[in-house]
């Protein structure tokens, strides 16, 4: 069995041809994966600094850019270990556990997205900050088979690390999404690993600009409401982009979270709306409402959180009107 050395540490042994995200699960080490291991978010890429491994897949060459896969970064669900490997992971990911708990909510907010609300087991201790993610372990097949991992983004922010809340969208065909939407009921344990990602506000007072849509707010609510918690008060207007009213939800609460926070200001944004509705509020793609309302965006910042093709939209609009690239915090879905 080859040894694996991480982070300078003692080397472990483990077995030959397993991929990198394999072979460091099997001892305590999750990797974030927010695809399950499937190649297609990138979000697995490990620093190799020495090893005998496959050569890199076409999955990670569209990954990954040239020059980074010449410097020894690798998606370590891709890359199989032949021989000695030594590896470079963050100290962050070294501490993520494995976490238990039980679904005490579940409710619908719109036809295509449920609303988790879990109790987290006390031990080991979680903690986080707003704007991370989670992988859910999707038990949709009886033990022996493998949990189905998936990434969700938290929706409630860290005072409360005993309770966490999931905006899951249901994916047509989704193996976890239609599990977690037809099958999963209160009071059924749950299992997750995390916490994840870089996703998170940043230290600065800059004014901000939120974009996202569908389950794309839980990150956003959660970094908001931390925001109100510590007393944070930075200028914020959130742009939420939906089709149709039908896809609007929490209306009312962030109706009560503008009363408490005079601050921040909640704009929806619907896309396919009929022309012929009472519908007064704004329409057309959320990028657009940007466009349209924040001409110039020179010294603010931006967090979006939605589908790639959203993101590249988002990044285009917000750079055009003088925000540097470098004050645009997002996390991307997996597609």
């Amino acid at each position: 069995m080859p040894p694996l050395i991480i982070n300078s540490a003692p080397p472990i042994e483990v077995p030959a041809g397993a991929s990198i995200l394999e072979a460091c699960a099997a001892h305590g080490i999750l990797l974030p994966s927010a695809c399950g291991g499937r190649g297609f978010c990138g979000r697995c890429a490990v620093g190799v600094v020495s090893g005998d491994l496959t050569a890199p897949t076409p999955t990670e060459e569209n990954k990954i850019l040239a020059e980074d896969l010449a410097k020894g970064l690798r998606l370590a669900c891709q890359a199989r270990i032949h021989g000695a490997v030594e590896l470079r992971i963050d100290p962050e990911v070294m501490a993520v556990r494995r976490h238990t708990g039980k679904l005490i909510g579940k409710t619908f907010l719109t036809p295509d997205i449920a609303h988790l609300r879990i109790a987290v087991d006390e031990k080991p201790p979680f903690a986080f900050r707003a704007g991370q993610y989670i992988q859910f372990e999707g038990t949709v097949a009886p033990p022996p088979a493998k949990p189905v991992l998936r990434a969700y983004s938290m929706a409630t922010d860290p005072s409360d690390p005993l309770h966490i809340e999931l905006m899951v969208r249901h994916v047509p065909n989704g193996v976890c999404s239609s599990w977690i939407h037809e099958k999963l009921q209160p009071g059924q344990p749950i299992a997750f690993r995390g916490p994840f990602g870089t996703f998170h506000l940043s230290g600065t007072q800059a004014p901000m600009v939120g974009i996202a849509g569908s389950s794309g707010m839980a990150p956003l609510r959660a970094i908001f409401h931390d925001m109100l918690k510590k007393g944070i008060q930075r200028p914020a207007k959130f742009f939420f982009g939906a089709r149709t009213r039908q896809d609007l939800f929490l209306l009312d609460e962030w109706a009560e979270f503008e009363k408490q926070a005079p601050w921040f200001e909640f704009i929806p944004v619907l896309s396919h709306e009929p022309p012929d509705s009472p519908w007064t509020g704004e329409r057309g793609m959320v990028t657009d409402a940007v466009a349209r309302r924040l001409p110039d965006l020179t010294g603010q910042e931006a967090y979006l959180c939605g589908s790639p093709g959203m993101i590249d939209a988002a990044m285009a609009i917000l750079t055009a009107r003088g925000m540097p690239a470098d004050h645009v915090f997002y996390d991307k879905f997996s597609v």
